[in-house]
Protein backbone atom coordinates (compact mmCIF):
# COMPACT_ATOMS: atom_id res chain seq x y z
CA UNK A 1 0.00 0.00 0.00
CA UNK A 2 1.60 3.34 -1.05
CA UNK A 3 0.75 4.57 2.89
CA UNK A 4 2.79 1.91 4.27
CA UNK A 5 5.50 2.35 1.70
CA UNK A 6 5.49 6.00 2.32
CA UNK A 7 5.70 5.79 6.52
CA UNK A 8 8.62 3.57 6.26
CA UNK A 9 10.54 4.78 3.44
CA UNK A 10 9.58 8.68 2.97
CA UNK A 11 8.86 8.00 -0.31
CA UNK A 12 6.45 5.44 -2.46
CA UNK A 13 6.23 4.66 -6.03
CA UNK A 14 6.73 4.02 -9.13
CA UNK A 15 2.97 4.54 -9.82
CA UNK A 16 1.52 4.84 -13.60
CA UNK A 17 0.11 7.60 -14.70
CA UNK A 18 -3.66 7.17 -15.89
CA UNK A 19 -3.37 9.14 -18.52
CA UNK A 20 0.30 9.04 -20.22
CA UNK A 21 -0.99 11.20 -23.67
CA UNK A 22 0.41 14.60 -22.96
CA UNK A 23 3.61 13.36 -21.97
CA UNK A 24 5.00 14.26 -25.43
CA UNK A 25 3.74 17.88 -25.27
CA UNK A 26 5.09 18.43 -21.47
CA UNK A 27 8.34 17.10 -22.92
CA UNK A 28 8.32 19.99 -25.88
CA UNK A 29 7.49 22.45 -23.28
CA UNK A 30 10.91 21.45 -21.47
CA UNK A 31 12.66 21.16 -24.30
CA UNK A 32 11.60 24.50 -25.76
CA UNK A 33 12.10 26.49 -22.48
CA UNK A 34 15.76 24.41 -22.42
CA UNK A 35 16.34 26.37 -25.92
CA UNK A 36 15.18 29.87 -24.35
CA UNK A 37 17.70 29.30 -21.71
CA UNK A 38 20.35 28.81 -23.75
CA UNK A 39 19.66 31.90 -25.79
CA UNK A 40 18.94 34.16 -22.42
CA UNK A 41 22.67 32.66 -21.96
CA UNK A 42 24.66 34.03 -25.07
CA UNK A 43 22.73 37.06 -25.18
CA UNK A 44 24.15 37.91 -21.52
CA UNK A 45 27.71 37.11 -22.69
CA UNK A 46 27.26 39.29 -25.80
CA UNK A 47 26.29 42.06 -23.30
CA UNK A 48 29.21 41.42 -21.39
CA UNK A 49 27.43 40.03 -18.20
CA UNK A 50 29.00 36.31 -17.93
CA UNK A 51 27.86 36.25 -14.28
CA UNK A 52 24.30 37.25 -15.13
CA UNK A 53 23.61 33.97 -16.77
CA UNK A 54 20.40 32.24 -15.83
CA UNK A 55 19.46 29.42 -14.96
CA UNK A 56 15.70 29.86 -13.81
CA UNK A 57 13.74 29.23 -17.18
CA UNK A 58 13.28 25.80 -16.23
CA UNK A 59 11.58 26.88 -12.98
CA UNK A 60 7.76 27.32 -12.07
CA UNK A 61 6.00 27.51 -15.56
CA UNK A 62 3.43 25.69 -14.28
CA UNK A 63 0.56 28.30 -15.18
CA UNK A 64 2.04 29.15 -18.21
CA UNK A 65 1.26 25.82 -19.98
CA UNK A 66 -2.54 24.42 -20.33
CA UNK A 67 -0.14 20.47 -21.08
CA UNK A 68 1.18 21.06 -17.12
CA UNK A 69 -2.12 21.87 -16.01
CA UNK A 70 -3.92 18.11 -17.69
CA UNK A 71 -0.74 16.38 -16.36
CA UNK A 72 -1.21 17.58 -12.50
CA UNK A 73 -4.49 17.13 -13.06
CA UNK A 74 -4.33 13.39 -13.89
CA UNK A 75 -6.34 11.02 -12.06
CA UNK A 76 -3.83 8.51 -10.61
CA UNK A 77 -1.55 11.22 -9.25
CA UNK A 78 -4.36 12.86 -7.90
CA UNK A 79 -5.40 9.96 -5.88
CA UNK A 80 -2.33 8.76 -4.83
CA UNK A 81 -1.26 12.38 -3.29
CA UNK A 82 -4.66 12.53 -1.98
CA UNK A 83 -4.25 9.28 -0.37
CA UNK A 84 -0.30 9.73 0.86
CA UNK A 85 -0.85 13.26 1.76
CA UNK A 86 -4.74 14.59 1.70
CA UNK A 87 -6.27 17.05 -0.11
CA UNK A 88 -6.58 20.94 0.37
CA UNK A 89 -2.88 21.04 -1.31
CA UNK A 90 -1.19 23.59 -2.78
CA UNK A 91 0.94 23.49 -5.78
CA UNK A 92 4.39 26.27 -5.53
CA UNK A 93 7.26 25.23 -7.62
CA UNK A 94 7.87 23.06 -10.58
CA UNK A 95 11.02 22.22 -11.64
CA UNK A 96 12.11 20.30 -15.24
CA UNK A 97 15.47 18.10 -15.32
CA UNK A 98 16.45 17.41 -18.49
CA UNK A 99 20.20 15.32 -18.34
CA UNK A 100 22.54 14.13 -21.96
CA UNK A 101 25.92 13.41 -22.29
CA UNK A 102 27.61 15.77 -20.41
CA UNK A 103 25.52 16.91 -17.36
CA UNK A 104 26.56 16.18 -14.30
CA UNK A 105 25.05 14.72 -10.56
CA UNK A 106 22.73 16.75 -8.83
CA UNK A 107 24.14 16.57 -5.00
CA UNK A 108 22.35 15.34 -2.17
CA UNK A 109 19.40 17.46 -0.96
CA UNK A 110 16.06 17.45 0.34
CA UNK A 111 12.98 20.24 -1.22
CA UNK A 112 12.01 21.69 2.34
CA UNK A 113 13.32 24.74 1.51
CA UNK A 114 10.88 26.69 4.08
CA UNK A 115 8.51 26.18 6.98
CA UNK A 116 5.85 28.28 7.23
CA UNK A 117 6.73 32.25 7.08
CA UNK A 118 10.17 32.79 8.65
CA UNK A 119 8.99 29.91 11.01
CA UNK A 120 12.26 27.24 11.41
CA UNK A 121 12.50 24.54 9.44
CA UNK A 122 11.06 21.28 11.19
CA UNK A 123 13.05 18.25 8.94
CA UNK A 124 10.94 15.83 11.10
CA UNK A 125 7.55 17.02 10.82
CA UNK A 126 5.52 14.87 8.43
CA UNK A 127 2.14 17.09 8.07
CA UNK A 128 2.96 19.73 5.50
CA UNK A 129 5.45 19.64 2.20
CA UNK A 130 5.86 17.20 -0.11
CA UNK A 131 7.23 16.26 -3.30
CA UNK A 132 6.35 14.23 -6.51
CA UNK A 133 8.40 13.42 -9.61
CA UNK A 134 7.37 12.46 -12.93
CA UNK A 135 9.38 10.32 -15.57
CA UNK A 136 8.56 12.11 -18.54
CA UNK A 137 11.00 10.03 -20.49
CA UNK A 138 12.30 6.58 -19.41
CA UNK A 139 14.56 7.34 -16.62
CA UNK A 140 16.78 4.23 -16.47
CA UNK A 141 19.95 3.08 -14.36
CA UNK A 142 22.33 4.97 -16.50
CA UNK A 143 20.23 8.10 -17.35
CA UNK A 144 21.43 10.24 -14.61
CA UNK A 145 19.13 7.81 -12.28
CA UNK A 146 17.41 9.04 -8.85
CA UNK A 147 18.68 7.82 -5.91
CA UNK A 148 17.14 8.44 -2.46
CA UNK A 149 18.21 7.91 1.79
CA UNK A 150 15.17 5.33 2.74
CA UNK A 151 14.01 6.77 5.47
CA UNK A 152 15.64 9.87 6.06
CA UNK A 153 12.19 11.58 7.24
CA UNK A 154 12.45 10.35 10.30
CA UNK A 155 15.06 10.28 12.50
CA UNK A 156 18.59 7.86 11.98
CA UNK A 157 20.43 6.99 14.63
CA UNK A 158 24.26 9.00 14.06
CA UNK A 159 22.89 10.41 11.29
CA UNK A 160 22.24 14.52 12.13
CA UNK A 161 20.39 16.18 10.23
CA UNK A 162 21.80 19.80 11.09
CA UNK A 163 23.54 20.42 7.54
CA UNK A 164 23.21 22.28 4.47
CA UNK A 165 20.01 21.65 2.23
CA UNK A 166 22.40 20.64 -0.43
CA UNK A 167 25.12 18.68 0.44
CA UNK A 168 28.11 16.40 -1.73
CA UNK A 169 28.84 13.48 0.96
CA UNK A 170 26.70 11.60 3.20
CA UNK A 171 27.58 9.72 6.04
CA UNK A 172 28.96 6.44 5.87
CA UNK A 173 25.93 5.64 8.54
CA UNK A 174 23.46 5.74 5.93
CA UNK A 175 25.27 4.37 3.29
CA UNK A 176 23.40 1.16 3.10
CA UNK A 177 19.89 3.33 2.49
CA UNK A 178 21.00 4.78 -0.35
CA UNK A 179 18.17 3.71 -3.07
CA UNK A 180 18.32 3.44 -6.27
CA UNK A 181 15.03 4.82 -8.58
CA UNK A 182 14.02 3.93 -12.04
CA UNK A 183 10.98 5.04 -14.04
CA UNK A 184 9.55 4.00 -16.91
CA UNK A 185 8.39 7.07 -19.10
CA UNK A 186 4.61 7.78 -17.06
CA UNK A 187 5.72 6.51 -14.16
CA UNK A 188 5.82 9.11 -10.96
CA UNK A 189 6.50 8.83 -7.02
CA UNK A 190 5.64 10.62 -4.20
CA UNK A 191 7.90 11.81 -1.19
CA UNK A 192 8.33 13.66 1.60
CA UNK A 193 9.71 16.71 1.02
CA UNK A 194 12.65 16.26 3.92
CA UNK A 195 13.98 13.03 2.18
CA UNK A 196 17.58 13.53 0.69
CA UNK A 197 17.69 12.81 -2.85
CA UNK A 198 19.74 12.92 -5.93
CA UNK A 199 19.98 11.84 -9.04
CA UNK A 200 23.24 11.23 -11.28
CA UNK A 201 25.44 12.25 -13.71
CA UNK A 202 24.13 10.75 -17.20
CA UNK A 203 25.78 7.74 -17.99
CA UNK A 204 27.38 8.18 -14.05
CA UNK A 205 30.91 7.03 -14.94
CA UNK A 206 32.55 8.81 -12.05
CA UNK A 207 35.40 10.35 -14.23
CA UNK A 208 32.79 12.20 -15.93
CA UNK A 209 31.19 13.89 -13.47
CA UNK A 210 30.97 17.94 -12.91
CA UNK A 211 29.03 18.07 -9.87
CA UNK A 212 26.55 20.83 -9.36
CA UNK A 213 23.43 21.14 -7.61
CA UNK A 214 21.18 21.75 -11.04
CA UNK A 215 23.51 19.78 -12.89
CA UNK A 216 26.84 21.05 -15.24
CA UNK A 217 25.41 22.85 -17.93
CA UNK A 218 26.52 21.19 -21.32
CA UNK A 219 28.03 23.02 -24.07
CA UNK A 220 24.98 24.93 -25.44
CA UNK A 221 25.91 23.96 -29.46
CA UNK A 222 25.16 20.33 -27.59
CA UNK A 223 21.88 18.70 -28.61
CA UNK A 224 19.90 16.99 -26.31
CA UNK A 225 19.47 13.48 -28.58
CA UNK A 226 19.14 10.55 -26.17
CA UNK A 227 18.58 12.29 -22.96
CA UNK A 228 15.87 11.97 -20.44
CA UNK A 229 13.27 14.27 -18.57
CA UNK A 230 12.09 14.62 -15.43
CA UNK A 231 9.19 17.06 -13.76
CA UNK A 232 9.67 17.49 -10.08
CA UNK A 233 6.79 19.62 -8.12
CA UNK A 234 6.50 20.76 -4.07
CA UNK A 235 3.40 20.96 -2.45
CA UNK A 236 1.80 22.36 0.93
CA UNK A 237 -0.92 22.58 3.08
CA UNK A 238 -3.41 25.48 2.35
CA UNK A 239 -2.74 28.19 4.43
CA UNK A 240 0.80 27.52 4.43
CA UNK A 241 2.85 31.16 4.39
CA UNK A 242 5.35 30.51 1.31
CA UNK A 243 7.88 33.51 1.51
CA UNK A 244 7.69 36.32 -0.82
CA UNK A 245 9.93 37.41 -2.85
CA UNK A 246 8.21 40.24 -6.40
CA UNK A 247 7.27 38.53 -9.19
CA UNK A 248 4.84 38.24 -11.92
CA UNK A 249 3.05 35.25 -13.46
CA UNK A 250 4.37 34.83 -17.17
CA UNK A 251 0.60 33.22 -18.00
CA UNK A 252 -1.74 36.19 -16.27
CA UNK A 253 -3.45 32.88 -14.51
CA UNK A 254 -6.82 33.81 -13.00
CA UNK A 255 -6.61 30.81 -10.73
CA UNK A 256 -3.70 32.25 -9.43
CA UNK A 257 -3.96 32.64 -5.53
CA UNK A 258 -0.81 34.20 -4.75
CA UNK A 259 2.40 34.80 -6.75
CA UNK A 260 5.11 34.50 -4.38
CA UNK A 261 8.30 32.78 -5.26
CA UNK A 262 10.74 31.56 -2.12
CA UNK A 263 14.25 33.24 -2.41
CA UNK A 264 16.89 31.08 -1.22
CA UNK A 265 19.29 32.67 0.92
CA UNK A 266 22.15 29.97 0.15
CA UNK A 267 21.90 30.23 -3.74
CA UNK A 268 22.25 34.71 -3.65
CA UNK A 269 23.21 34.72 -6.93
CA UNK A 270 20.12 32.73 -8.85
CA UNK A 271 17.99 35.23 -10.85
CA UNK A 272 14.03 34.42 -9.87
CA UNK A 273 12.94 35.51 -13.35
CA UNK A 274 9.89 34.06 -14.88
CA UNK A 275 8.35 33.49 -11.99
CA UNK A 276 5.09 31.92 -11.89
CA UNK A 277 2.64 31.20 -9.08
CA UNK A 278 1.10 29.37 -5.99
CA UNK A 279 -2.18 27.09 -7.42
CA UNK A 280 -4.67 24.87 -6.08
CA UNK A 281 -3.50 21.17 -6.49
CA UNK A 282 -6.55 19.27 -4.72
Amino acid sequence: MPVAQLQQDGLAGPFELADKSGLDAVCEVALELKALQRQQNRLARLAGQPDQQRWTTLINRHMAFDAMGELFRDANLQSVVAECFGTDLLLWQTTFFLKYEGVGENKWHHDRQFENGSDPINIYDTSNHFSFVIALTDLGMNQGRLEYVRGSHLPIDGFDRDMPRISGELPEVVHDRITPLAFKRGQFAVFHSSVLHRSLAYGHAEKDWRPGFFGAQAPETWPMKDGRISLAARLARRGTEIPERSGSNPAGATRAIAEPVPYYDATPKQVHADRSVVMPFN
